[in-house]
């Protein structure tokens, strides 16, 4: 029998598969996030030791495929095809985008428009097999519009300038929030992931969705991602429209009123895509005998 090692990594966490090459699921297991880009030796030592870890008593897979954050040039996906290499033993590795790993996932074979919402944000043209237009989206200094990272960002900029109206400042104070400048100053321009950092204030940011300001928050900035990235591609009013990702999933009331008002159509939501990858591998391995 021969197994297939799929994971879904994003910079926050890495949700992984190990499965037969039926599909059928061997071990579920998550990991901590690692983004291929800006990864120290030290974070990719942990990343191999985690993984070499839980694989521990398993099967050993023949081919891993690895969707990550980062995982976007030639050098990026070399320092994780090594990394897999040396944690795993499999004789075939293939390292693609977590963007086209959320197409897989959220299409199989079928064209459409693919959208991640998760601690940032990414969207591209998916052809039912490779990724055929993508609108950079820039990092969470440059773009990211939409995602964890970015509404963070508003958010402590509007509590450090005093930018927060008064009925959510009530319900902030209702949960003993406080924020000092100095602490955001440090974790922002001196921890090694200021962008996992900013996105940890998403919890808060959801208690005040309730209130017109958490409302607009978040709708400013899903508005941003529909503007700048989802309404540039040609045939966006025609294909189907699908978001991946646990911001997606978590302001899906948001996401889909925002959509509407702006034109575009979206057919699901999901927060993990990783079970349609799977079955993306599964479905390939047996039109291929």
């Amino acid at each position: 029998m021969k197994y297939n090692l799929i994971a879904d990594a994003g910079s926050t966490k890495i949700d992984w598969v190990l499965a037969d090459r039926e599909g059928a699921v061997v071990k579920r297991f998550a990991t901590g996030g690692f983004n291929a880009t800006i990864a120290s030796e030290e974070q990719t030592r942990t990343f191999q030791a985690e993984l070499l870890g839980l694989l521990e008593n398993c099967p050993a897979p023949d081919m891993v495929y690895y969707y990550g954050a980062g995982c976007a040039t030639p050098e990026s996906c070399l320092k994780v095809r090594s990394a897999l290499r040396d944690a795993t033993g499999a004789t075939g590795i293939e390292v693609d985008s977590d963007l086209l790993g959320a197409a897989r996932g959220l299409f199989g074979s079928r064209p459409g428009i693919a959208c991640i919402l998760g601690t940032g944000s990414n969207s591209c043209l998916y052809d039912g097999e490779r990724i055929r237009h993508n609108i950079p989206s820039l990092g969470f200094i440059l773009g990211d519009e939409g995602g964890g990272a970015a509404i963070g960002r508003q958010f402590v900029k509007d509590w450090l300038r005093g930018g927060i109206p008064t009925d959510a400042k009530e319900h902030l104070d209702k949960l003993d929030f406080h924020l000092e400048l100095k602490d955001v100053l440090d974790n922002v321009y001196r921890s090694p992931a200021p962008n996992r950092y900013l996105a940890s204030f998403l919890p808060v940011v959801a208690e005040l969705t309730d209130t017109d300001y958490g409302k607009s928050l978040v709708g400013d900035e899903m508005e941003n991602f529909i503007l700048n990235t989802v309404k540039q591609y040609p045939g966006h009013s025609d294909l189907p429209v699908r978001f991946a990702g646990s911001i997606a999933a978590r302001f899906e009331g948001i996401l889909r009123e925002v959509a509407e008002k702006n034109g575009v159509r979206i057919d699901m939501i999901v927060r993990h895509p990783l079970d349609g990858i799977v079955r993306y591998h599964s479905e390939k391995t047996t039109n291929h005998g």
